[in-house]
């Protein structure tokens, strides 16, 4: 690590994960790995350090994400490096990722919003007041040296939150509450954190919700002395960057995604298992074809088979997009056949030629909305 850190005058730490997964884990993203490359630094002769740590970061933190970075935190204090340690709040910022993405698809909900009992108050703070703290300890490394929160001036209940994103993105407002406590949203969490061993990143995991439950609040005047200025507010911020239609389509289309995949799954699974089941009377559909029984039979349970591969494909995150190119191939694979060797399929009165253009479109759905850059 030592030489990738030659001709480096400062270094600055932003990474981060939510909660461990396969493949990642929080405390040796936030914690022993950023605790090497301080000890690196120190080896180096690089003299400034710039942590962006987390509001509510501590050793006595409800989950592990505030506790790696507290460590982190408390390594660099220690260290011999000029070091800042900033701690925003909830970050806003143009894109959306984590918490805000979870923010702006529960403000997406249709015919109603929710009312959630028993969370915790919200400071945020903009990114582009991250980015300019940042700037400002790099001019200044001795007189800023030290922890600072970074958060707006207000504290604000998670509805007023969504409510605000949900008139940014220009939906309309709902009259209907739906109350929201804490035990659903642990078990929302609970389920999301399974899916997580598979590979799925949800920001409905754990420690998000913990985080939402316990609330995210600091103290202002930290970020006062900093920016030199109280930090915008949060209806500020989100007015300094108009929503448009590409921000409503994405906040729809990520909280459809889940369900998009579910369907998918289900579809290619039942199809897989109705084809071993009734292979016989999905090979009597060939007769009058060119085939002869034996193949017809073979056909089917090779089709059959390769379903059941692109429904387990679509379970997992690793393999959910060369799953759905599967699915898209074999679709457009089950309609060339049938159009050769069945073409009275497409009079069919229940049209399942037809229905597999359908499914051809909403894979291509799926591959778009999975894009995260």
């Amino acid at each position: 690590m030592v030489a990738l850190l030659q001709n480096v005058d400062v270094v600055i730490n932003a990474s981060g994960i939510l909660q461990s997964s396969p493949g990642n884990d929080v405390n040796i993203t936030q914690a022993d790995a950023i605790i090497a490359l301080i000890k690196a630094c120190e080896i180096s002769g690089i003299s400034q350090f710039i942590q962006i740590s987390a509001c509510g970061a501590s050793n006595d933190a409800a989950h592990d994400f505030m506790k790696s970075k507290a460590r982190a935190d408390q390594q660099l204090h220690n260290s011999a490096l000029t070091a800042t340690i900033l701690r925003p709040g909830l970050v806003i910022g143009r894109n959306s990722y984590g918490g805000t993405e979870l923010i702006r698809m529960t403000a997406a909900l249709p015919l109603f919003a929710p009312r959630l009992v028993g969370f915790g108050k919200i400071q945020s703070i903009a990114l582009a007041d991250v980015v300019e703290a940042t700037v400002n300890a790099i001019a200044r490394p001795v007189a800023l040296a030290g922890s600072y929160d970074l958060v707006e001036t207000g504290s604000r209940p998670v509805d007023e939150i969504i409510a605000l994103h949900r008139k940014w993105l220009g939906f309309s407002a709902v009259g209907r509450k739906l109350p929201v406590g804490r035990r659903l949203t642990k078990i929302v969490a609970m389920m999301s954190d399974a899916l997580g061993w598979l590979g799925w990143r949800s920001p409905m995991r754990s420690n998000a919700i913990r985080s939402l439950i316990d609330g995210v609040q600091g103290q202002s005047e930290q970020t006062a002395i900093i920016l030199g200025r109280p930090a915008i507010a949060l209806g500020q911020v989100l007015e300094g960057f108009p929503a448009g239609k590409q921000d409503r389509i994405h906040a729809q289309l990520m909280l459809g995604l889940p369900l998009f995949l579910a369907m998918l799954a289900l579809l290619w699974l039942g199809s897989g298992l109705l084809g071993i089941w009734k292979a016989d009377e999905a090979a009597a559909l060939l007769d009058g074809s060119y085939l002869s029984s034996n193949i017809a039979l073979i056909m089917v349970y090779g089709g059959a088979v390769a379903d059941l591969i692109l429904a387990a494909g679509l379970i997992f995150r690793k393999t959910v997009r060369a799953a759905l190119v599967g699915t898209i191939a074999i679709s457009l694979a089950y309609l060339a056949g049938g159009t050769i060797l069945t073409p009275l399929l497409w009079l069919d009165p229940l049209a399942p030629l037809i229905k597999a253009l359908a499914c051809v479109g909403l894979s291509m759905t799926c591959l778009i909305a999975l894009d995260k850059r």
